[in-house]
C-alpha cells in the first residue's frame, strides 16, 4: 500500500552522490550553429526593413519558450516545497524579458520611438529579482548556510564586473559625471551579475549532486545572458545598438543553454 505521505514530486531523502546525467554535445553545436546562422541570415541574406523584424520575433520567442518550459516544471512540481515555487519565479521572469521584447518591438517598428530608455525596461528588470528567487530558494533549501567564500563572492563578483563596465564605458564614451544613461545601465549590469554571482554559488553546491549539470547549463545561460546585458548597456551610451548587432547572438545562445537546463533539470528528477 502506498504511504500517503510520500509526495512523488519531492526530491527523495537518499539520492545517489553522483547521478550520471551526461551532457549531449551535439545539443552545443546545434545551438552555437542556429545562434551564429541566424545571425549570420538577417545581416547578409534578409533586406534590413525584414530582417529587424524577423530579429524582433526571434528574440521575444526565445524568452517565451523559456517561460513556458519554466511554468511546466513548477506544475509538475506544484506540490513541492522548493521546486513549485523557485520554478513559477523563473517562469515569470522569462515571461518579463518576452513582455519586455515585445514592448521594445512597438516603440522601436511599429511606432518608430527611440525603446532606450522606455517602459520595456520595467519587464526587461522584473527578470532579475524574480531569477533570484528562483535561485535563493533552490540555495537555502539545499544549504540553509552558505560558507564566507562565497557571500565574499556574491558581494565582490559584481563590484568586479560594475568596475569593469564603468571603466569602459567611461573611456569608451566619454561621458560626464552625471551622465543619466551610465547610470541607468549600471543598475542593469549590477543586478545581471548579481543573479550571476548567484548562480555560480548554486553551481558549486550542487557540482556532484542531483540537479548538477542542469544547474551548471543554467550558470552558462545566465553568463551568456549578463555577457549580453553588459555590452548592451555599454552600447547604448554611444547609441551603437541594433536589431543586428552581434550582442544579440549572446542573448541567444543565454536562452537556448536555460532551455537545456530545463529541460536536463526535468528529466533528471
Amino acid at each position: 500500500m502506498k504511504d500517503p505521505e510520500i509526495d512523488p514530486n519531492e526530491v527523495p531523502e537518499v539520492v545517489p552522490e553522483k547521478i550520471k546525467s551526461p551532457y549531449d554535445f551535439k545539443i552545443f553545436i546545434i545551438i552555437a550553429v542556429i545562434v551564429i546562422s541566424f545571425h549570420i541570415l538577417i545581416n547578409f541574406a534578409i533586406s534590413e526593413d525584414n530582417s529587424d523584424t524577423i530579429a524582433s520575433v526571434f528574440s521575444f520567442l526565445n524568452p517565451l519558450i523559456v517561460s513556458i518550459i519554466g511554468f511546466s516544471i513548477a506544475i509538475r512540481y506544484r506540490k513541492s516545497l522548493v521546486f513549485g515555487k523557485s520554478y513559477i519565479a523563473l517562469a515569470i521572469g522569462y515571461l518579463g524579458i518576452f513582455l519586455g521584447e515585445v514592448t521594445y518591438m512597438i516603440y522601436d517598428i511599429i511606432f518608430n520611438i527611440e525603446p532606450f530608455p522606455s517602459i520595456a525596461d520595467v519587464f526587461f528588470f522584473i527578470q532579475y529579482p524574480l531569477l533570484l528567487t528562483h535561485l535563493i530558494l533552490n540555495i537555502k533549501f539545499f544549504t540553509p548556510k552558505i560558507n564566507s567564500k562565497a557571500k565574499a563572492w556574491i558581494i565582490i563578483m559584481p563590484i568586479i564586473v560594475l568596475a569593469g563596465y564603468s571603466t569602459i564605458s567611461i573611456t569608451q564614451a566619454d561621458i560626464g559625471i552625471f551622465e543619466f544613461d551610465f547610470y541607468y545601465g549600471a543598475i542593469f549590469v549590477y543586478f545581471s551579475s548579481l543573479t550571476l554571482s548567484f548562480a555560480v554559488v548554486g553551481a558549486v553546491i550542487f557540482k556532484e549532486g542531483v540537479i548538477g549539470k542542469a544547474w551548471f547549463l543554467l550558470v552558462m545561460g545566465i553568463l551568456f545572458n549578463t555577457i549580453g546585458d553588459t555590452w548592451y548597456y555599454n552600447l547604448e551610451l554611444f547609441g551603437a545598438y541594433d536589431l543586428l548587432h552581434p550582442v544579440n547572438m549572446f542573448w541567444y545562445a543565454g536562452y537556448w543553454l536555460v532551455m537545456y537546463a530545463l529541460v536536463k533539470h526535468k528529466k533528471t528528477i
